[in-house]
């Protein structure tokens, strides 16, 4: 019989932390830890040493880090907060378990973001180049990681939320076509996104394989937000007429937006011996989650 992993999953009432959590809990043991009353462990900040003493005293096989501060105009807006989440909180996890002498036993994964990249894609992992403060601090916070040897998955994902205070982009779609609500989508910008599920699955990979370093995981190919969103909203017979085709400027928000966030996937296939699905493969997925919602 597989001994089961002792997995800590920090920030597990975000988006992906709820999905994660469900996904991994049928063949582990999950440790659920964040802000709210809702986790097993409660923190409040993410000090050091309040770290340290928690890694100690469970002694976590895995630990998975999905805090993040994602609102890309919120970050550019509130410098400091987004320097505090995005990279302080990393710093403080990879530091406390090399202080606790845990780092070469603990496997730490870390998810980071498409928008540490600009320019042409698809991207490959050593040609960075993030435009806003959210790509920067993200990209600050990876460099802490690589110090014990972790692992950084690079990645976008979607799908429909179990939490609902975290709304996803298809969540946005769904919902702002079933109360009658126009929208105006991005016919330039390009992202190569996966359904939350796989994104699930492909973890589950990667703590069983534990291999190290910097990874991008997303689809084949890649479409234009215009594009995933006209096809999400054809297979589910939403009205079409709602969304607004418009090219992206940046007077429509306040920080820069990388136009083409499409990933090389390629060094993800090899190293974890997959093949990742093309992006038209992950709507479908992406659509079924909805197809049995009620319409408001």
């Amino acid at each position: 019989m597989v001994k089961k992993m002792k997995i800590m999953i920090i920030g597990a009432n975000s988006f992906l932390g709820v999905h994660l959590s469900n996904y991994l809990k049928k063949k582990n043991i999950i440790i659920k830890c964040g802000r709210n009353k809702n986790h097993d462990i409660v923190l409040k900040n993410f000090k050091k040493e309040k770290l340290s003493k928690i890694f100690q005293k469970n002694l976590p096989d895995v630990v998975i880090n999905l805090i993040a501060l994602t609102d890309v105009d919120l970050c550019e807006k509130k410098h400091l907060k987004a320097e505090k989440v995005n990279s302080g909180i990393i710093k403080n996890i990879v530091n406390s378990l090399i202080e606790a002498n845990l780092s070469d036993k603990i496997f730490l994964l870390h998810l980071s973001t498409d928008q540490v990249y600009s320019g042409k894609g698809p991207h490959k992992e050593n040609h960075t180049n993030p435009i806003n403060n959210y790509g920067k601090t993200k990209l600050k916070g990876e460099r802490f990681v690589k110090k014990i040897n972790g692992c950084i998955l690079r990645t976008n994902f979607v799908g429909k939320s179990l939490n609902y205070k975290k709304k996803s982009f298809t969540d946005w779609i769904f919902e702002s076509l079933n109360k009658k609500k126009k929208i105006q989508v991005f016919n330039n910008v390009m992202f190569s996104t996966l359904d939350v599920k796989s994104l699930c699955k492909y973890i589950s990979l990667v703590i069983r394989k534990k291999n190290t370093g910097i990874y991008n995981l997303g689809s084949r190919n890649g479409l234009s937000k215009a594009q995933y969103a006209m096809r999400f909203a054809k297979k589910l017979k939403l009205n079409t007429k709602l969304i607004k085709i418009v090219k992206y400027n940046r007077k429509f928000l306040t920080a820069k937006r990388p136009l083409d966030m499409r990933m090389n996937i390629n060094f993800f296939e090899k190293k974890f011996n997959t093949f990742l699905k093309k992006t038209n493969h992950e709507l479908n997925l992406t659509t079924k989650q909805y197809i049995n919602e009620k319409r408001l």
